[in-house]
């Protein structure tokens, strides 16, 4: 890093601003200063030339949108850099393969250490350092103005904006919740009435408020919010609200009917939930009584009562350990079809009906379901859960590993929620993961237990949530397929038949519509893919708009923004796929944007086609495949044969085009390359055939 780029200064999280050292610098035209802005939020990462074309312009650039370009990264070199005398290149605006990079200090801008104090905050959050998270999120959240790029405009500055702000109001729930968690709940009411007034569709805040009411005596005042919510989501989606405001809802109204008021127990929502990724079942047994739900397992903030309840009341009394018996699974889909073989697969393995060994005599099965993104693993796991649970009398456990911000809970979270649901929250917990492990599995040794944990990124982090006693069972959901987790039972989803697809159709959207656009709905399958996320929000959206005719999605489907348009409220299918390819390592993400662009006449590839598109020995492009196999990025029906998922392909189409990552002139995005597999890779990338008229202008 150049001297002159750790002087410099940046803010875009309210109007854009820059500074070397204390004197402001000029920014030029409001296009010179979007410009700007596209690369500092890319932080460092390179901007291809036809996307900040397309960002700043849209899709009616100018003659010379490109020469325009240049003459702003000129103007901003002249501000930005420092001649060293030497007579190099540009230090701080950089050029590479047909793209341009920003190269400050995360530092130097307001975004980086936003992101800084986050990433900080949720350390101290999973160490159980609530004050100090809460402090760091007051850092972070100080940085802000009233709007992020004030000023500016375009496309990509519209959409940066709003995934900015989607960063602050996630970063000031979290904040939130921590001060509810920390009894300040009547401190922070009309700061969560107003949010909550203006995202009423954001169930967090709402869940938040109703928690924030109940704390302070107002349970009529969260069934209101609950009602309101609930009418909403009803208009615009057709679903119900989901676990913990339900979980609320339940508490207050169970509360009343026994004639005293509803306790407090634990802090909930300290970390949130995804709205309707897999709606919460309501808590039973030991949490039935308490007036907010046990805190959902895998998220920090549980612990203890945090007050009395109105009127001086203590909160419930201890639940005898006789019926403490967690049953934590979320509700079941009700539209819940198909996966007949996987289903009973999976019911056969944890309950010992495969046959494989006589019950008693095994050790906990381990089954683990894997897939794609959006591929229905959870939906299964719940269901074949909520089928099992019967065998499992002494409880049921869940656990979702993936955090709201995309990154892994750690399993000393999961062990305190773990051992607070089976022993109670007023049982000490021991401090050190290990001698939470021991007594998590002491616990379980002569139990029937069911251990469900959703989203796991690293075998490593389930060592310790797996149960021991031969009564219980796991049951995991991951990308990966875990080929060394040593003992599993293995069950690998793929996409849905084009059978089970329309027989959920008839289950989602009604057997008579199906039957009126038979063509229509074979097609919806078709552009969906099989894919049960694309499916459901495609049938969310229909469900909705009853008049509408099925044909008119299937066009919507038709043109090149096909991902675009597969997102309805929270649920996006490019979303989704974008937070699980940050999950990848890094080495990994620009093989697999390399490859997916890659097809046979066969709509496959082999190891030599991927060879020659990366460079590599076919040895190494082999085992490249074969980990992408092992994620879930690539499937393989046949030794040396890969393919990628149609919507998996425009994914990487599209991360080509907006980045990340330098390409060289023969590696243009968005075109799919095809190659005889018998291709000689001493050929190099000159072997692959490719579209005509997908020349790339460099940048200077």
């Amino acid at each position: 890093m150049t001297t002159g780029a750790k002087t410099l200064r940046f803010t875009l999280l309210g109007p854009l601003r820059a500074w070397r050292g204390p004197q402001e610098l000029d920014l030029g035209s409001r296009q010179q200063r979007t410009l700007l802005a596209l690369l500092l939020v890319r932080q460092g990462g390179p901007a291809p030339v036809d996307a900040l074309v397309a960002d700043i312009w849209g899709d009616r650039p100018p003659a010379r949108a490109v020469g325009s370009l240049r003459t702003y990264v000129s103007r901003l070199r002249k501000e930005l850099e420092i001649p060293d005398g030497a007579g190099g290149g540009p230090r701080v605006l950089v050029s590479e393969h047909g793209a341009y990079a920003l190269r400050v200090p995360a530092e130097a801008v307001d975004l980086g250490l936003f992101g800084r104090d986050v990433a900080a905050a949720d350390l101290a959050r999973a160490a159980r350092r609530p004050e100090e998270a809460r402090t760091l999120l007051r850092t972070a959240l100080a940085l802000w103005g009233a709007e992020p790029l004030a000023g500016l405009g375009g496309p990509g500055v519209d959409a940066e904006r709003s995934r900015l702000e989607g960063q602050r109001l996630a970063a000031l729930e979290t904040r939130l919740a921590l001060d509810v968690e920390l009894g300040e709940h009547i401190a922070v009411l009309g700061e969560l009435r107003a949010l909550a007034e203006r995202h009423p569709l954001r169930e967090r805040l709402s869940s938040l408020l109703m928690r924030a009411y109940v704390l302070s005596g107002q349970g009529g005042e969260a069934l209101a919010v609950h009602e309101r919510t609930r009418r909403l989501l009803a208009a615009e989606f057709g679903i119900d609200p989901g676990h913990e405001m339900a979980a609320i809802a339940e508490g207050i109204t169970s509360g009343a009917k026994a004639g005293g008021t509803a306790g407090v127990t634990g802090s909930g929502g300290a970390a949130g939930d995804s709205a309707h990724e897999v709606p919460r079942e309501a808590p039973t047994a030991g949490t039935a009584r308490t007036g907010l739900p046990a805190t959902r397992p895998g998220l920090p903030g549980q612990g203890g009562p945090v007050g009395q309840g109105p009127g001086g009341s203590a909160g419930p009394e201890p639940v005898p350990d006789a019926l403490r018996r967690p049953a934590q699974i979320p509700r079941d889909l009700a539209d819940f079809t198909g996966r007949d073989e996987a289903l009973a697969q999976l019911t056969g393995e944890l309950t010992g009906a495969s046959g494989r060994e006589p019950a008693g005599a095994r050790p906990a099965p381990v089954v683990v379901v894997s897939g794609s993104t959006g591929v229905g693993k959870s939906a299964l796991a719940v269901h074949a859960a909520h089928r099992v649970r019967g065998h499992f009398p002494d409880g049921q456990l869940y656990a979702d590993l993936r955090a709201p911000d995309g990154g892994a809970v750690h399993p000393a979270v999961v062990l305190e929620s773990f051992l607070r649901a089976l022993r109670g929250s007023d049982r000490p917990v021991p401090e050190r993961q290990t001698d939470r492990a021991a007594l998590y599995r002491s616990e379980l040794a002569e139990a029937r237990v069911l251990v469900v944990l959703d989203n796991v990124a690293d075998p490593a982090a389930v060592d310790a949530l797996l149960p021991g006693g031969p009564g219980c069972a796991a049951l995991i959901t991951s990308t990966a397929r875990f080929s060394g987790l040593a003992g599993a039972r293995h069950t690998h989803l793929g996409a849905l038949s084009r059978a089970e697809a329309l027989s959920w159709l008839r289950t989602a959207i009604g057997a008579e519509r199906v039957a009126a656009e038979p063509e229509a709905c074979l097609e919806l399958a078709d552009r969906c893919g099989g894919l049960p996320l694309a499916l459901r929000i495609v049938a969310m959206r229909l469900a909705t708009r009853p008049s509408w005719a099925v044909a008119s999605v299937v066009a919507a489907l038709r043109g090149p923004q096909r991902l675009t348009a597969l997102g309805i409220a929270d649920l996006s299918v490019h979303e989704a796929f974008r937070r699980e390819y940050g999950r990848l390592p890094a080495a990994l993400r620009p093989v697999f944007a390399r490859v997916a662009l890659l097809r046979e006449p066969d709509g496959q590839f082999g190891p030599t086609a991927v060879a020659l598109a990366l460079g590599v020995p076919s040895g190494e492009a082999r085992a490249l495949c074969e980990e992408l196999v092992d994620r879930s990025w690539l499937e393989s029906a046949r030794h040396g044969r890969y393919h990628v998922h149609g919507l998996l392909r425009e994914f990487a189409v599209s991360v080509q085009r907006d980045g990340p990552g330098p390409r060289s002139d023969g590696e243009r995005p968005a075109a799919v390359l095809f190659a005889p597999d018998g291709a000689d890779p001493s050929l190099g990338s000159r072997s692959l055939r490719r579209p005509r008229g997908t020349g790339e202008g460099l940048a200077s």
